[in-house]
């Protein structure tokens, strides 16, 4: 009967002993799930990264360029080449100015039960 009684002790210890090896062996496959994504994104994010300093090193090259600067220069400042006519509209007089319209959009007053709606139910807290 000892040795019956030592067999079921040594039985329930081990099956104490793979279940807690099981317990301990998923929560290490969640963390290598979870690693594993943000190792993915992180590597996204790097590749963009790259990819956006590339871009703008290229740019920076093309923006120290004489042309970009005279292409700047001609198109966004207005400025004329030696040799070119500046020519600059008038307008006759006695040619009514026309009035500048802006429309400014004025904001619909919300439902007050919509208000509480969304502070009580659409908020997390």
């Amino acid at each position: 009967m000892d040795l019956k009684k030592g067999r079921t002790i040594f039985l329930v210890g081990f099956l104490a002993l793979v279940v807690t090896w099981m317990i301990v062996f998923s929560g290490r496959i969640a963390d290598l799930n979870r690693l594993t994504a943000e190792f993915e994104e992180s590597q996204l994010t790097i590749s963009a990264l790259t990819a956006t300093t590339g871009a703008l090193a290229t740019e920076v090259v093309r923006a120290g360029s004489d042309a970009a600067v005279a292409e700047w220069a001609y198109e966004q400042r207005k400025w004329i080449r030696e040799g070119d006519h500046r020519i600059a509209i008038v307008p006759l007089e006695g040619t009514p100015e026309v009035p500048v319209l802006l429309h400014t959009v004025t904001p619909e007053p919300q439902n007050i039960f919509q208000i509480w709606w969304e502070l009580f139910f659409d908020t997390k807290p």
